[in-house]
C-alpha cells in the first residue's frame, strides 16, 4: 500500500482547513443533500464529503459508509489532494499498486471504484474532497465528471458561506459589546464627571450671591477637589481605554523588564500611598522580561494598584510576578477591607452601584476594572479574584510570556 504523500503547503493546508472550523461539527441538510445528489447522478451506493486533517480524514457528510472518519494513512482523498487534475479517479483499486493492499480495498467496503475532486478554498488550499465509491469497478461519464466538479464547487461555496456567516455574527457580537460599553461610559460620564464640574459651578454661584469666609470657600474648594481627583482619574482610563482599543488590531508585543515597570508605577503612586499609611512592596524578580502589550500592562497595573490603595489603609501592597515555561503569572494583593462573593462576581460589569467607597470615601466608578478585563481578554489572557472581607484582596493574572 502507498501511504498519501506529503503536501508541501501541508502545514498552512490544515491551517486553512482550522480556519472554516467545520470539522467535527453536526450534520447540515445543505451537504447532505449534495451527497445524495452526487451517489443519483454517479450511479454509485456511497458519498462522502471528506476534509483531511493531520492523522484522519472526517466526513461532513455521507451516504453509504457508517464511520465518520478514518485514518489519513488509508485514505483515498489525501491520494487526490497530491494530484494536479481537477478530478482523481481510480477505476480498479484492486488492480492499482497504490492501493491493492489497502484495508479500505481487501474489507469493508471493498472499494474498488474512487473518484474525488478536491475542495478547493479561495486561497488555493485543498481542504479535502468531494468523492464517490463503488464495490465495483467503474468509470465515470463526462456528463458524471463534470456533475461532480460542479456539485464540489458548491461545497465549497457553501463552506465559504458558513465562514462569512459565522464572521458576521461574531462582529455583529463585538458590536453589540461595543454599543453596551459605550452606553455604559456614557451612562457613568453622565453622572460622574458632570457632578464635580456642577459643584464647582455651585460654589461660585453661591459666593457670587452670599460671600463666603475662607474657611467655608476653603472646605467647599476641598469638597470639590476630591470630585476632581476622582474625575481625572475616570477620565484617564476612559482615553487610555479608547487609545489602545484604536489599537487593538494594529499594536505589537514588546519586550520589557517587569521589575521595572512595577518601579515605575510604584514611584508614580508614591504619594497617594503614602497618603494612607500604606507600603508597596515590589516581590517581582529584577530580570524578568516578558513580551507582551506594554500600554496594556501599564494600564492593568495602573488601575490594579490604584484600586489596591483605595480600599487599604495602614497595609501592605504586594506586586509578584513569576515565567512558568511560556506563561506569566502577575499578582497584585493587598491587606485592605476586601469584598464579600457578590461584589466579587460582579466586579467587572462595570456597574457603578457596586464600587464601594473606599478606606476614605473615595468615589468611584468600577469603570477601571471593567477596562482592565477588556484588555486582558484582548490579550488572550485570564484574570481571578481571591478575597475575604476585612482580610484583603489578591488579583491574578496569567498571560503568555
Amino acid at each position: 500500500m502507498l501511504t498519501p504523500p506529503i503536501l508541501t503547503s501541508e502545514q498552512e493546508r490544515i491551517l486553512e482547513l482550522y480556519n472554516y472550523e467545520i470539522l467535527d461539527t453536526s450534520p447540515e441538510e445543505e451537504f447532505e443533500e449534495i451527497v445524495q445528489l452526487a451517489t443519483q447522478i454517479c450511479k454509485v451506493p456511497i458519498s462522502l464529503i471528506s476534509l483531511v486533517e493531520t492523522g484522519r480524514q472526517w466526513f461532513k457528510a455521507k451516504v453509504g459508509l457508517e464511520p465518520y472518519e478514518t485514518s489519513k494513512e488509508v485514505s483515498f482523498c489525501a491520494h487526490a489532494l497530491a494530484c494536479e487534475n481537477e478530478l482523481f479517479e481510480v477505476c480498479d483499486a484492486s488492480k492499482d499498486y497504490r492501493f491493492f493492499d489497502n484495508p479500505l480495498v481487501t474489507s469493508n467496503p471493498n472499494i474498488r471504484f474512487y473518484a474525488g475532486v478536491p475542495l478547493v478554498s479561495k486561497n488555493g488550499y485543498k481542504l479535502g474532497t468531494l468523492c464517490v465509491i463503488n464495490s465495483e469497478p467503474q468509470q465515470l461519464s463526462e456528463e458524471q465528471s463534470f456533475a461532480l466538479k460542479v456539485l464540489a464547487r458548491q461545497v465549497m461555496k457553501l463552506f465559504d458561506l458558513r465562514l462569512n456567516n459565522k464572521l458576521l455574527d461574531a462582529q455583529k457580537h463585538r458590536l453589540k459589546q461595543q454599543a453596551e460599553m459605550q452606553n455604559r461610559i456614557i451612562s457613568i460620564i453622565a453622572h460622574d464627571v458632570r457632578s464635580p464640574v456642577a459643584s464647582l459651578k455651585q460654589i461660585v454661584d453661591f459666593n457670587n450671591s452670599f460671600p463666603l469666609s475662607d474657611n467655608d470657600i476653603k472646605d467647599l474648594l476641598s469638597l470639590a477637589g476630591n470630585h476632581l481627583d476622582s474625575t481625572l482619574s475616570l477620565l484617564s482610563d476612559l482615553l487610555d481605554w479608547g487609545r489602545l482599543q484604536m489599537q487593538v488590531h494594529t499594536s505589537e508585543n514588546t519586550s520589557f523588564n517587569l521589575h521595572k515597570l512595577v518601579v515605575e508605577k510604584a514611584h508614580n503612586f508614591h504619594a497617594a500611598i503614602s497618603l494612607k499609611n500604606n507600603k508597596i512592596v515590589n516581590l517581582i524578580d529584577k530580570d524578568l522580561v516578558i513580551c507582551s502589550d506594554l500600554n496594556a500592562i501599564k494600564f492593568i497595573l495602573r488601575n490594579l494598584i490604584s484600586n489596591a490603595n483605595k480600599y487599604t489603609e495602614n497595609g501592605l501592597i504586594t506586586v509578584y510576578g513569576q515565567r512558568e515555561k511560556e506563561r506569566v503569572l502577575i499578582t497584585v494583593s493587598d491587606t485592605g477591607i476586601g469584598m464579600d462573593e457578590k461584589t466579587k462576581n460582579d466586579l467587572f460589569q462595570g456597574a457603578s452601584n457596586i464600587s464601594k467607597l473606599g478606606t476614605r470615601r473615595e468615589k468611584g466608578t468600577g469603570l477601571g476594572l471593567m477596562f482592565t478585563k477588556d484588555f486582558i481578554d484582548m490579550m488572550q489572557a485570564t484574570i481571578s479574584i481571591n478575597s475575604e472581607v476585612g482580610k484583603g484582596t489578591t488579583f491574578y493574572i496569567e498571560m503568555k510570556a
